[in-house]
């Protein structure tokens, strides 16, 4: 299929750690047999440096700018095209596109003063976005347009867990089975399973997984992609069973069963690997900054609690909306410390 491929498209690119561009690279080169960048074949990056870098556990500032393909000698072989509509903003809000640009490029490690319709009188991000919703009777629609961002995992699920004590229905938990990868006997003395159980690495279910029939969730690996099944995907639960989850497309088009898998984190500060057994779904009222990367919502509110702590963060979370009015900002200041690495932006 790679050899006769004639175009590959790449998107979301600038938040891709330059490797996987440089395998795919050798790969393409290796099977065409042939020494041009990618074998020769068409590659059509999408994407936008203003966006967040590829993370880099525990990295710094330097490592997350060498990880960016913009920075490597493979970045010269591309011609750039360059799009200046912002397709998302509605057409009456040219002001509101030219100001996310701003924050885009504005300064490395400044402060900027949002807009006073952007902070609420109430502080509290479930009032903001789901206080006018009755969940008995709220349509995938509604929930579809609507999201709670976040800087990092831990206050997402925490805002997720108490969106669902809202909702009207009986709570069904899911207990997950944890084990140590690893032949070692000792290993397994010193990790106990009750200590895997409290771990919620990045990219994998918690060990509780809570749910309600009518909530909305997101899909954390690949399960079926020909039929739309990736990871990122959000669907709404309609049936609860002990060893299969019924779920429908947010758009309420087609129905699948989702089953548990088993998971391993690709990503871990720890010095051991385990593996999770759980159903590969999180609640989705709320989400972390970079998973909404490439969404659009009608209603959305950021939380600032913690602030921002990667480049363009803060540009990605703010520009998930069409316009400015739809967003609210919940933030123990007025003043908004923003993130931005200029180096990126240098050819």
């Amino acid at each position: 299929m790679l050899l006769k491929t004639k175009l590959i498209v790449w998107d979301e690119a600038p938040m891709t750690h330059v490797h996987a561009f440089l395998a795919v690279d050798r790969l393409l080169q290796d099977l065409t047999k042939c020494k041009e960048p990618f074998g020769g074949k068409v590659i059509l990056l999408g994407g936008d440096f203003r966006q967040v870098l590829p993370v880099i556990l525990r990295g710094s500032r330097t490592l997350t700018v060498v990880s960016s393909l913009k920075k490597h000698a493979l970045w010269l072989k591309f011609h750039k095209l360059y799009l200046t509509k912002n397709m998302r903003a509605l057409e009456s809000e040219r002001d509101f596109g030219a100001w996310l640009l701003d924050i885009g490029e504005i300064k490395s490690d400044s402060t900027i003063q949002l807009p006073l319709q952007c902070y609420p009188s109430i502080q509290d991000p479930i009032h903001q976005l789901y206080s006018d919703i009755d969940f008995s009777s709220v349509t995938p629609k509604e929930l579809k347009g609507r999201a709670i961002l976040t800087v990092n995992n831990e206050r997402s699920m925490e805002i997720n867990n108490k969106v669902l004590e809202f909702m009207p229905g009986n709570e069904t938990v899911y207990e997950a089975v944890d084990m140590v990868m690893s032949e070692d006997p000792q290993d397994q003395l010193t990790f106990p399973e009750e200590f895997l159980n409290s771990l919620t690495p990045t990219g994998l279910p918690p060990y509780e997984l809570k749910l309600k029939i009518g909530c909305i969730v997101m899909l954390l690996r690949n399960l079926a992609p020909s039929k739309g099944l990736c990871n990122g995907t959000r669907l709404i639960i309609t049936k609860l069973q002990q060893n299969i989850i019924q779920a429908k497309s947010i758009d309420g088009t087609e129905s699948f069963l989702i089953p548990r898998i088993p998971m391993i984190p690709s990503q871990t500060n720890m010095p051991f690997k385990f593996k999770r057994m759980q159903f590969p779904i999180r609640l989705a009222f709320s989400m972390t900054i970079n998973k909404s990367q490439g969404q659009t919502f009608e209603k959305t509110c950021l939380v600032l609690n913690e602030p921002v702590f990667s480049h363009g963060q803060l540009y990605v979370g703010l520009s998930r909306a069409r316009s400015l009015e739809p967003v609210s900002v919940v933030a123990p200041k007025c003043e908004i410390f923003n993130c931005v690495y200029e180096e990126v932006f240098c050819d």
